[in-house]
């Protein structure tokens, strides 16, 4: 089956998210913008659709699509297909799991939080299964990265991004040239967001270096762009640096 577009490495599923607000009331995650490269593209799969309808590279590619544009239940109706008809698969695993986080997110919940917090859990429990499964996916790695950083330490499990932090840098040591200047950039701000919400001593000079790492890479998402901008306002604005 031939690719018609992807820009899956080069786009996050969560990475728009500024920070994940625990409760009972719905996170309102804001639609982003489709250009004309991406609806073209968004018509195509679905023209492939029609005669492969089981074709789960063409489901996730498709909902994977939607999610990072903030269409959570259109991308829930696509990822679920996939993940339905292959649920151990590890890209499949990660994407429906990641969107499935959102989907917890924007709901209401009547028990005060603690049924988003149980599914919460469960939903960067079975991404973190994902990378178990495919610990050198670079887009694995990546979605785990933005999810985790993003949700910051209500996860019991937050500190296993400082684990995709080591092989991030790893890989970038190791091949920096083969890296796209666009995942860089969402490597770096998505550390920058993990260290502001790990706020120990240390931190404060984390959150810089990949701040000052962000604005030295050349081709900057927009989304990543705005994250940073954020970022940068509430970091000089509580003084981290002498807070921590």
């Amino acid at each position: 089956m031939k690719k018609i577009f992807s820009f899956i490495i080069t786009s996050l599923v969560i990475g728009n998210i500024i920070s994940w607000v625990m409760g009972s009331w719905p996170i309102d995650f804001k639609r982003q913008a489709y250009n004309e490269q991406q609806f073209a593209s968004i018509k195509s799969l679905k023209q492939e659709l029609v005669n492969n309808a089981e074709d789960i590279s063409l489901l996730v590619e498709l909902g994977s699509t939607y999610s990072m544009h903030n269409d959570i239940d259109l991308a829930d109706n696509y990822l679920a297909q996939a993940h339905n008809i292959a649920p151990n698969d590890a890209l499949v695993m990660a994407w429906y799991n990641a969107n499935s986080a959102k989907v917890s997110g924007a709901s209401l919940d009547f028990t005060m939080g603690f049924y988003k917090l149980y599914t919460l859990n469960k939903v960067l429990g079975n991404i973190s299964k994902a990378v178990d499964l495919a610990p050198n996916d670079l887009t694995i790695r990546l979605i785990r990265l933005a999810t985790f950083a993003n949700i910051g330490k209500i996860n019991p499990n937050f500190d296993l991004v400082f684990n995709d932090e080591a092989w991030f840098n790893t890989l970038l040591k190791r091949a920096p040239k083969e890296i796209p200047e666009q995942v860089k950039g969402q490597f770096y701000i998505a550390m920058a967001q993990a260290y502001f919400f790990k706020a120990d001593t240390s931190s404060a000079q984390q959150v810089q270096n990949y701040l000052n790492l962000y604005q030295a890479v050349k081709t900057k998402a927009p989304l990543d762009l705005t994250q940073y901008q954020n970022l940068e306002i509430q970091f000089s604005e509580q003084n981290r640096g002498e807070l921590w």
